[in-house]
């Protein structure tokens, strides 16, 4: 794909570590480059793919370097082939850097086996070689192989960090995208998407591409239908609805692949519904939101999302339909 022709989050992904938008924290770790292991984690979206490609040279070709994407390549097999191979390869310049650089992406996708596997590699080439792994979910790395990496967290831990980053991207945009691309988009919009999206940054470039091709900003409201959406809230409270039903419901309405506007549906637009109509049970919010919030992020893993949606609807209809 050309660069005239390629998405947005692509073509401006950065590839330099004074382009990337980070967290002065985060930064601080690299001014000397890479001196130990690191675990990247965090929310998706968020930079830490495009600092690690950064930092062992894949667009600056001046490192020896191998990338693998875990979600992609989870066998065992892979150390022992492709890991291994490279850590036993001699530099071929005497003026190349002694260090070599394995950048492991997406890495809770494998298994337990084979980060067991890996604790050895460290180990035995931990002299000439450097990781870097990446994750969305630092709770599925194993206790061995966090005690060998420095661990850094991609999420925001207040909130002048998230308003420096918002800020961040909001001059990216004005300054250098909407130029160059012609985007003609007002700063109420562009803060609309930033809100919406953060702290993913990609999303916030999906949300300006659909702008770009289309003038509209994306709406849940454009692809459902008021009473859709209504059905959907009433499903919450009828008694009558069995598992079979609602499960037509959703596979008739959304599918697996608009489960997440349904958990968008569930967010504000829920609330705000319900603090009209529903006011009797504004208390139960807080214990939907916790259920929302909970489940949510499950979207990003491996669950089916169709049962991610029934299992949802289940959770809000244990409360709010009296026993």
């Amino acid at each position: 794909m050309s660069i005239k022709n390629s998405l947005l989050w692509e073509k401006y992904r950065p590839k330099n570590i004074d382009d990337i938008i980070l967290l002065p924290r985060i930064k601080s770790y690299f001014e000397n480059g890479i001196n130990k292991n690191y675990i990247f984690y965090g929310h998706y979206g968020t930079g830490k793919t495009s600092l690690a490609r950064i930092l062992i040279g894949r667009y600056s070709k001046d490192k020896a370097f191998l990338e693998i994407n875990s979600s992609l390549y989870t066998s065992i097999d892979v150390l022992r082939s492709e890991v291994e191979k490279f850590c036993k390869t001699q530099p071929i310049l005497e003026t190349e850097d002694p260090i070599k650089y394995i950048f492991l992406d997406e890495f809770e996708r494998v298994s337990s086996q084979y980060q067991d596997a890996l604790k050895a590699f460290i180990e035995t080439y931990h002299k000439n070689v450097r990781f870097i792994l990446t994750t969305n979910h630092i709770n599925k790395i194993s206790d061995g192989i966090k005690s060998r990496f420095t661990s850094i967290d991609f999420d925001c831990q207040n909130s002048q960090e998230e308003k420096l980053l918002k800020q961040e991207f909001y001059k990216k945009i004005t300054n250098v995208v909407s130029p160059k691309e012609e985007i003609n988009i007002s700063k109420d919009d562009l803060v609309n998407i930033i809100n919406k999206k953060f702290p993913d940054f990609r999303g916030m470039f999906v949300e300006l591409q659909n702008f770009k091709d289309t003038g509209e900003l994306y709406s849940i409201q454009s692809n459902v239908s008021n009473k859709l959406k209504l059905d959907l809230y009433n499903i919450l409270y009828d008694k009558s609805q069995d598992y079979e039903k609602i499960y037509h419901f959703l596979m008739s309405n959304f599918g697996p692949d608009k489960i997440d506007i349904i958990i968008r549906l569930l967010g504000k637009n829920f609330v705000d519904w319900s603090i009209q109509e529903k006011r009797e049970n504004i208390d139960k919010l807080f214990e939907l939101n916790y259920i929302l919030s909970a489940y949510s992020s499950k979207l990003e893993t491996n669950t089916d999302p169709i049962i991610l949606g029934m299992t949802i609807i289940g959770k809000f209809r244990d409360i709010l339909i009296e026993k």
